[in-house]
């Protein structure tokens, strides 16, 4: 984060006073404007002195898939992600760097206490239907989230929320039943409906974001216009967006080649190169927070109960291989979810599963049971995981293990592995977040609903909660040390490579910002044509 983003986001948090921050921004020698848009609590523009936007013309983006739901509080894709944030809003987002947050509905925050969070409402905010945005629709959207028949994704991040109460229209607090260091970054994912009670916001969906649902044709397209009644002045400056899936790798490049769409959502590594010397093309890159992994089901054979058959499996696998040959270079070898660079990253993990076939059968040697055969599965959705459960195979066949490759269609997958648990072996690509709780709670503690391992571990489950509770920096460092020294000797899955997140769009793009984890905000984008 640069001094300037830094300096705005302190006095949004309340580390720095009005005053404070006019003398430092005096010393800095920020513009006028910058010191405005910060006091009203409004993004400031992208870049100093940039090219007046043009405005007008619908952006045409191409997905690698079908989204599952544009109901913010029930999706759990990043094609989901990509699309619902262009209509719905949170109190809070990530900084582009993801490494902080930032205000969006909310104007600012202050913490007086460890277990108590106080968020003054941005004013003059409307929701597409018209209704002002007040604290009752933060209400309703919390405990929309909250009401288990709706069994959201998202409501074991808000557990630790003892009472949400209205201060009065414009003001809410949220208070703890016990310190909670996390719950910042996971206010991200309580985007803001309004109080519509039986409302179906997946078929007629409401915010306040930058642009309207028109319609979802299944297959075909999603249609969203502009918000003229945005409550950032002048945004956006596009008409619409259309979003398309197009799950054929070589189809979606050669739209963009061709000027039939103006983004890709994702693209095959192998032609990065070629696009970026295109010059009708600009070609984003970014390391980030997307990363691949091999993953075991925890509570049936044969990796039920036989942590040497998953180490084995977790030393079969050639990451530089990988990184070289099937992602192009546009990928590091990785150990753990979290990101090397990020503060609670424990560098003892790094290397510690590699490739090495003797040790591999060491480990298989230990197994029991040691099977012959074994399924994972994959999705053509995610052709680059196909060939790395190739690369697999190979490598198992010289331990004498053969591995079945089943593909599924995404949606089939989702059920079976994710739903169903249906499945022995998996391979697939997450994301990550801000806090490390982001990486590592919901996806490991017993029961949680992205825990599709179905890992079960009450040492690691204490750990987990202990990092939640920890206040201090030094503190849940060293937790989040632990976790993930026991995740690569539990090995419940291995991590593969951290992912460059690559995404090509058409060179008329302008004030995309790129990020680490496939985020798309099109409210400062516009054509230059």
């Amino acid at each position: 984060m640069s001094q300037v983003d830094r300096l705005a986001v302190d006095f949004w948090t309340g580390r720095l006073s009005r005053r404070a921050f006019l003398a430092r921004a005096a010393a800095l020698g920020l513009s006028a404007g910058f010191v405005a848009d910060v006091l009203a609590g409004r993004l400031p523009p992208a870049a100093a002195g940039a090219v007046e936007p043009r405005r007008g013309g619908t952006l045409r983006v191409a997905l690698d898939g079908e989204i599952d739901t544009i109901d913010p509080h029930k999706s759990v894709t990043i094609v989901g992600f990509q699309v619902y944030t262009q209509i719905y809003e949170g109190l809070v987002r990530a900084n582009p760097t993801l490494d902080g947050m930032v205000p969006l509905l909310a104007e600012r925050w202050e913490q007086p206490n460890p277990t108590t969070y106080v968020f003054h409402l941005r004013r003059g905010v409307r929701f597409h239907n018209g209704k002002e945005f007040k604290a009752e629709d933060v209400v309703f959207t919390f405990e929309r989230v909250m009401d288990q028949r709706f069994a959201s994704p998202r409501r074991p991040d808000f557990l630790p929320v003892k009472a949400l109460e209205v201060v009065n229209d414009y003001t809410v607090r949220f208070v703890m039943s016990a310190p909670f260091s996390p719950f910042i970054s996971k206010l991200e994912t309580l985007r803001i409906v309004p109080k519509l009670p039986g409302h179906d916001f997946a078929r007629q969906p409401i915010g306040t974001g930058p642009f309207q649902f028109v319609e979802w044709v299944s297959g075909q397209h999603i249609t969203l216009r502009r918000n003229n009644a945005y409550w950032q002045e002048s945004l956006p400056y596009l008409a619409g967006v259309q979003f398309r899936p197009i799950p054929e790798p070589a189809t979606r490049v050669v739209a963009l080649r061709t000027g039939d769409v103006d983004v890709l959502n994702a693209v095959p590594l192998k032609d990065v190169s070629t696009l970026e010397r295109d010059p009708k093309i600009k070609v984003y890159r970014q390391m980030g927070v997307v990363r691949d992994h091999l993953g075991f089901h925890m509570q049936r054979p044969p990796f039920q109960n036989n942590p040497n058959l998953r180490l084995a499996l977790a030393w079969a696998v050639d990451r530089k291989t990988i990184v070289d040959d099937i992602l192009f270079g546009h990928a590091k070898p990785a150990m753990v979810p979290i990101p090397e660079s990020h503060w609670a990253f424990n560098p003892k993990v790094r290397g510690a599963h590699g490739y090495d076939l003797d040790r591999a059968r060491r480990y298989l040697a230990e197994a029991n049971p040691r099977p012959s055969e074994i399924s994972v599965k994959v999705s053509p959705t995610y052709p680059d995981q196909i060939k790395m459960a190739e690369l697999l195979q190979a490598s198992l066949a010289q331990l004498g293990i053969r591995l079945n490759i089943v593909q599924l269609e995404w949606s089939t997958w989702i059920r079976e592995v994710v739903s169903q648990g249906n499945y022995e072996a998996e391979i697939v690509l997450i994301s990550g977040g801000i806090d490390p709780d982001d990486f590592f709670y919901q996806w490991l503690k017993s029961g949680q609903v992205f825990n599709i391992w179905r890992y079960a571990d009450p040492r690691m489950d204490e750990l987990l909660d202990r990092a939640r509770l920890a206040t201090s920096q030094r503190e849940r460092q060293a937790l989040y040390h632990q976790i993930q020294e026991k995740l690569v000797a539990d090995a419940p899955m291995t991590h593969i490579v951290y992912r460059e997140s690559v995404m090509p769009v058409t060179a008329d793009l302008r004030d995309f910002v790129m990020t680490g984890r496939y985020d798309m905000d099109f409210r400062r984008v516009w054509l230059a044509r």
